[in-house]
């Protein structure tokens, strides 16, 4: 859909915005029950879009979360496009496969399988039944942190996980999750992009990592984290941070990745080339908000608190 008043047939919770780089700001508003409308206000900027391996993004993504409306307004900027979503009751959000995992902690950390927090398994394949996005695998380079750019102080995170695995497998046609994993604001970790039925969700037996689709032109080798929420203006929960640096610890420690090192990253699909700091941010690989200015200043004492729990005896078993 483009610009203008657009009625689902159900509680908008998420609008998801896809407009050319460097585009101005979208603008939105909502209808309540009454009919009566909200104020206008900007949408955000949003995150470089992540499929891809050949050459860096030239679209940007953004996420309105609104509250539960009947109808939205949108005034876009040329060339943009809008999908509206619901995780609890919208179009094809329920889970579809009979896979369970076993698994409830990851890094000594709550953690949900993709069949714990209703991933569509369907959504995966086209019509003839065909893999949209088949596993590869990778050997680690770096780790990059972002944030999803939806609403902080979310009632119902799983509800947002499943529309956004909705929005990029189907609308965006990545064809599975872009992130390999998301942590919120409860300290939660969640399976993002599916590698099948190995030690570590995310990664084959061998420690390679499944290609995502989370940043434009520098995904193979390079493994996505993303908090839920959006991080410009305020900072992540005590418990997301905690989260994020003990799972970001076993990940390094698993792959043998220095936490303080820069890299110079080589795509090995394409070529591409980007000095970046081991764990990097988003704006560490072009021009973007994600993930947003009060976390992109966190990262450095992230980098040193993630190498202080490597260093720490009573933490070995993150070292493999």
């Amino acid at each position: 859909m483009r610009s203008g008043i657009v009625r689902p047939g159900f509680d908008a919770q998420v609008v998801a915005l896809r407009s050319p780089a460097g585009s101005a700001p979208a603008r939105w508003r909502s209808a309540d029950r009454s009919g009566a409308w909200s104020r206008w206000a900007p949408a955000p900027g949003g995150c470089t879009a992540g499929a891809g391996d050949a050459a860096p993004a030239t679209e940007q993504l953004a996420f309105v979360t609104v509250p539960n409306a009947p109808a939205v307004d949108l005034d876009l900027p040329p060339g943009s496009r809008a999908v509206v979503l619901n995780g609890t009751d919208g179009p094809a959000l329920r889970p579809a496969s009979a896979e369970v995992s076993e698994r409830s902690r990851l890094a000594g950390l709550p953690f949900l399988s993709r069949a714990a927090w209703g991933a569509d398994e369907s959504l995966r394949f086209d019509a003839a039944g065909v893999e949209k996005y088949p596993p590869t695998f990778w050997p680690v380079q770096t780790f990059t942190v972002h944030h999803t750019a939806t609403g902080n102080d979310d009632p119902d995170p799983a509800a947002r996980m499943r529309a956004i695995y909705r929005y990029q497998a189907i609308d965006l046609g990545y064809g599975d999750f872009g992130y390999h994993f998301l942590v919120d604001e409860a300290g939660r970790v969640y399976e993002g992009r599916r590698s099948g039925g190995d030690v570590l969700p995310g990664f084959d037996p061998a420690g390679w990592m499944v290609n995502g689709s989370h940043v434009g032109g520098y995904n193979a080798g390079n493994v996505g984290v993303v908090l839920l929420g959006t991080f410009v203006a305020r900072e992540p929960t005590a418990a997301a941070r905690r989260s994020l640096t003990l799972l970001l610890a076993a990940l390094t420690g698993w792959c043998h990745v220095d936490p303080l090192a820069s890299v110079t990253y080589v795509n090995p699909i394409s070529g591409l080339r980007r000095s970046v700091p081991a764990i990097a941010g988003h704006q560490d690989w072009g021009p973007t908000e994600c993930p947003g200015g009060v976390l992109s200043g966190m990262l450095g004492d992230l980098r040193q608190e993630i190498a202080a729990v490597l260093a720490d005896p009573r933490r070995s078993a993150f070292v493999g």
